[in-house]
């Protein structure tokens, strides 16, 4: 997942469970309904996410995982590089995200692994 297909994940998230529309997002995110809606079917084409009758979307259980685990990664990093690189919090947010979105599908597994048997701390 790019860093952008994370930020959109997580919006959606944090929108509601009940589900949200593209216009809800667009303006949250800040971004145009066109980039929203491109990037909302990228992340439905994964299994992120998935739109109802009414054509509001949410989160699925794989997406929920999903998030959780940049979530938990994104969060470590962002403290090791704020910690130890001397950057302010802003900077490591954003560092980390970028971070953890450029590495492989198959590192980034591995890596998920590692903090589920507590490796990360």
């Amino acid at each position: 997942m790019t860093a952008a297909g994370f930020k959109y994940l997580k919006a959606v998230s944090e929108l509601g469970a009940c589900g949200v529309k593209i216009t809800e997002i667009s303006e949250k995110t800040g971004l145009s309904k066109v980039s929203v809606y491109r990037a909302v079917s990228r992340l439905e084409a994964a299994g992120y996410t998935e739109r109802d009758e009414r054509n509001r979307i949410t989160i699925t259980p794989l997406g929920k995982e999903q998030l959780d685990n940049y979530i938990g990664l994104i969060s470590w990093l962002e403290v090791h590089f704020a910690t130890h690189c001397g950057v302010d919090s802003i900077t490591a947010r954003e560092d980390a995200i970028a971070a953890v979105c450029a590495v492989s599908d198959g590192c980034r597994n591995a890596i998920f692994e590692l903090f589920k048997k507590g490796c990360g701390k």
